[in-house]
């Protein structure tokens, strides 16, 4: 039939366009981290990292899932099928489990960016992601396996995820574990991060703009998520509940689900790493250069719309008199860390002769490297 083989060309052709842009964009990511140190070092980007293994597993799952939607059949056997699906499960699950710990993490760093998650608690997070990844896929895809439509279709196989017995509690498990506890993280980390921006106040226009950025980042990362994975999870309720008829409109839902969730894995690593300011530049491009006796007056003026959304004030003041040197340029840090561009340090109200520790100087600027990954 013509319709048929228009759907199948549609959907192989659009699943290929979709791999290969998909497997682009996430190379693209692994070589920054190749070649960039800083950026394996940073906390939030070890979890986007995480994020990005997953989607790369999940893209390299889609020539099997095209094999077997275009030919009708599995082509490998009832082990193999056992693997795939738990395979899919698993990225699926560890894709969606970073994307809770981006939320969380980028949320206590830009609501308390003077004490963010310690580099341990960000590591034990990634364990933390694919061990619980694991131990909750395993159980979904123990009866995955490989059945056909019956005696006169035998060459038409497929590989089903579970047995039909148990399709019902693994849908709604699946619905639970990977779609609505994740989406209340998510949502909930979000909203709080978007009531902070908007409660923070507004030094500029510039800054009033940047925050307004930043919440729309915010919500793209929510609504993308649910935007993608909701529809498939409405399109296998309405088929165990004998809802499905086969017809153009519902292969056609089928077919928008489907594309839906493969493009997920590509939208994550253009909406989160190669969208930000942070991955276009050298490393010295992204905050500022500096050395242990000076830091340059450009800092404040290129970074400081983004500091401020951290709570981090920025600001020029020259002053003629009284305990600081005429003509120089102050960066109003907290307290402990205010920098003097032209002269020492001042730290409250006593000056301060001795330069600042560099470890000191360089532990906050690595806080505000992971702040600044939003108002970008």
């Amino acid at each position: 039939m013509a319709l048929p083989n228009t759907y199948v060309l549609i959907f192989a052709c659009t699943c290929g366009v979709i791999l290969g842009i998909g497997l682009c964009a996430n190379l693209l990511v692994f070589s920054l981290f190749v070649k960039y140190n800083t950026l394996r070092k940073n906390r939030l980007d070890i979890l986007l990292l995480s994020m990005t293994l997953a989607d790369f597993l999940t893209l390299l799952l889609i020539p099997f899932t095209l094999h077997s939607a275009v030919s009708y059949t599995w082509p490998l056997g009832d082990t193999s099928c056992k693997i795939y699906q738990f395979l899919l499960a698993f990225s699926l699950a560890a894709s969606t489990y970073s994307l809770c710990a981006v939320s969380m993490t980028r949320a206590m760093i830009i609501t308390n960016p003077y004490q963010p998650p310690t580099m341990d608690l960000v590591i034990l997070m990634f364990v933390l992601v694919w061990a619980l990844s694991f131990f909750i896929s395993l159980p979904l895809r123990m009866f995955a396996t490989k059945e056909s439509l019956g005696p006169s279709l035998a060459n038409f196989t497929f590989c089903l995820p579970t047995i039909h017995e148990h399709h019902y509690q693994v849908v709604l498990s699946q619905f639970v574990l990977y779609y609505f506890v994740p989406m209340l993280v998510i949502a909930f980390n979000y909203v709080r991060l978007a009531h902070f921006l908007h409660k923070s106040p507004v030094m500029s226009v510039s800054s009033a703009r940047n925050t307004r950025r930043a919440s729309v980042m915010v919500f793209l990362a929510a609504a993308t998520f649910s935007v993608c994975w909701l529809p498939g999870y409405v399109l296998e309720l309405c088929v165990y509940l004998g809802l499905y008829r086969h017809g153009q409109a519902w292969e056609l839902f089928y077919f928008i689900c489907t594309v839906l969730q493969y493009l997920h894995p590509c939208i994550n690593p253009v909406l989160y790493v190669l969208l930000s300011k942070r991955y276009r530049h050298r490393r010295a491009a992204w905050l500022f250069s500096c050395n242990k006796n000076r830091v340059q007056p450009q800092w404040a003026q290129q970074y400081g719309r983004g500091l401020h959304q951290c709570g981090v004030g920025v600001g020029s003041q020259w002053q003629s008199g009284g305990g600081a040197a005429a003509g120089t340029e102050h960066y109003h840090l907290p307290p402990k860390l205010l920098l003097r561009v032209k002269g020492g340090i001042e730290a409250g109200s006593e000056s301060v002769t001795e330069p600042l520790l560099e470890s000191e100087l360089k532990e906050f600027l690595e806080n505000l490297n992971d702040c600044l990954i939003l108002p970008d």
